[in-house]
């Protein structure tokens, strides 16, 4: 997830943000204005759809230059649209408490628990010990281990778990028998940028599996259901899954291709020497299974089996309670997760999620949605997939340089209401836009992961450049043709 906190501004982003906190509302008074019958404007919408595009206006103006924090943005719905008469408080109150938002917060929860009690690194090193010491499978196990990491934990913290692994990885490479030195030495070099761009790819496409991998998939599911369109856990997951198992051997291929490491093997590592899981970290895989079960077999249990008012995200929160419940050992007073430790929950995500849904409703209320539609009608005679392929590439280049959240929060209302002119079904462009925001490889900005593993000062601007550029090209034709098969 690409998230900024509050801090002291500097050089160029200092002065777009400076700049965005004047435009942003500027731009949306200007916006609504023009729109408002009141105003003499030509068009036809009521006056509450104009403030409604004023406030979009204003809220993407804030979340693309970062005039202040995303989750401040967010909350702009909520101090807005009650006061200027669009929707009542209540109905938009009841947006910032979605059942997603209880899934992604339960699910952060059981994060929480799988890096604190090692869990996550016994799965990784697990791995890591079956790739044996060439290079190209060493960088597979690698990505393959973030990928199934963070489609339960955020991509972030899986990108920050293995870091420290990767490199020390990357250190073991030694020259192969018979190789000149030259090509040992380029070797050692990509072979330490493949397995730090290893882990950074495979955390953001391991995000797009699962609904609560990534915040963007939870908006377009919370737009999903304001739609009538209801997308569940295991209804994700039949999308992402198979999306994220076809992306994966096109990242591996072009990483082990465009960074040969032909002149170097790996030194034989000894067994790793991480302490047991203990109760904690037993309890919490136990939790963490049932949770899962329920989430994927539930749809399917007979009926009077399954609580009638069982979501996911109530599954979710019970997860979270237990875990926070149950002593991480006998006579002991610690819980598996603290209640402290929920300090580190992503709290401005779970704004950001609402903020994005009330905006999202005010649009459909209003009529705004059906207006925006109206305009792109002409675009339904181009073919379904390179419409399709259309929003996947441009929704990437553009989360290169902005919040994949704050951008899928824009752009899927936006592009939703233009679903039906293209002829495509509404679940279709959502969950486009959604794997268009997340999937951006090619500049250190565009995700957290890209952002950490740049950090380490062993990854040249230039070769991350090169290899994403390709790989937002061949992962948006990927996903686009997978979309375009599954839905």
């Amino acid at each position: 997830m690409t998230g900024h906190g509050e801090g002291e501004e500097h050089g160029a982003h200092g002065v777009v943000a400076r700049a965005g906190r004047v435009a942003g509302p500027a731009l949306g008074i200007a916006v609504a204005l023009w729109m408002h019958p009141a105003a003499g404007a030509a068009s036809s919408l009521p006056g509450e759809a104009a403030i409604a595009a004023g406030l979009l206006a204003w809220m993407a103006t804030w979340w693309v230059t970062q005039a202040v924090d995303l989750a401040v943005t967010a909350m702009l719905p909520a101090a807005l649209l009650p006061v200027l008469g669009v929707v009542p408080f209540k109905d938009v109150a009841a947006s910032y408490a979605d059942n997603v938002i209880f899934l992604f917060a339960g699910g952060s929860v059981i994060a929480i628990a799988l890096d604190r009690h090692g869990v996550s690194s016994h799965f990784v090193h697990w791995l890591l010990s079956a790739a044996g010491t060439r290079p190209a499978l060493v960088v597979t196990a690698l990505f393959a281990a973030a990928t199934a990491v963070s489609a339960f934990v955020s991509n972030t913290a899986t990108t920050a778990l293995m870091l420290p692994l990767a490199i020390g990885v990357a250190a073991s490479a030694i020259p192969r028998a018979g190789a000149l030195p030259e090509v040992a030495a380029a070797s050692a070099r990509n072979f330490t940028c493949a397995v730090l761009l290893a882990i950074a790819y495979g955390s953001t496409v391991g995000g797009g599996a699962t609904l609560i991998g990534s915040p963007p998939n939870a908006i377009a599911a919370n737009f999903l259901r304001a739609e009538g369109v209801e997308i569940d856990f295991l209804g994700w997951a039949r999308i992402g899954t198979p999306i994220a198992l076809a992306v994966s051997p096109v990242v591996v291929l072009v990483l082990t291709r465009m960074l040969p490491t032909h002149g170097v093997v790996l030194a034989r590592r000894g067994r790793d020497s991480l302490p047991p899981l203990g109760f904690p970290g037993w309890a919490t895989l136990a939790v963490f299974g049932a949770a899962v079960l329920v989430w994927t077999t539930s749809s399917a249990w007979p009926d009077g089996w399954r609580p009638e008012g069982l979501t996911d995200g109530g599954v979710a929160i019970a997860a979270a309670v237990l875990l926070m419940v149950l002593p991480a050992g006998r006579g002991r007073a610690t819980r598996i997760v603290p209640w402290a430790c929920t300090r580190d929950l992503p709290w401005g995500v779970f704004l950001l999620f609402g903020g994005g849904l009330a905006i999202g409703d005010a649009m459909q209320r209003t009529g705004l949605s059906t207006a925006i539609g109206e305009l792109f009608a002409g675009l339904g005679a181009l073919p379904g997939p390179l419409v399709l392929g259309t929003i996947v590439v441009s929704l990437a280049f553009a989360s290169e340089i902005g919040s994949n959240t704050a951008l899928t929060a824009t752009a899927v209302p936006i592009l939703g209401a233009v679903a039906p002119a293209l002829g495509m079904p509404v679940e279709k462009v959502a969950i486009a836009t959604a794997f268009g925001a997340s999937y951006a490889f090619m500049l250190p900005v565009g995700t957290p992961p890209n952002a950490l593993v740049f950090g380490t000062g062993k990854v040249p601007h230039g070769t991350m450049v090169r290899v994403g550029l390709v790989l937002n090209l061949c992962v948006a034709a990927v996903v686009t043709a997978m979309l375009w098969l599954l839905m």
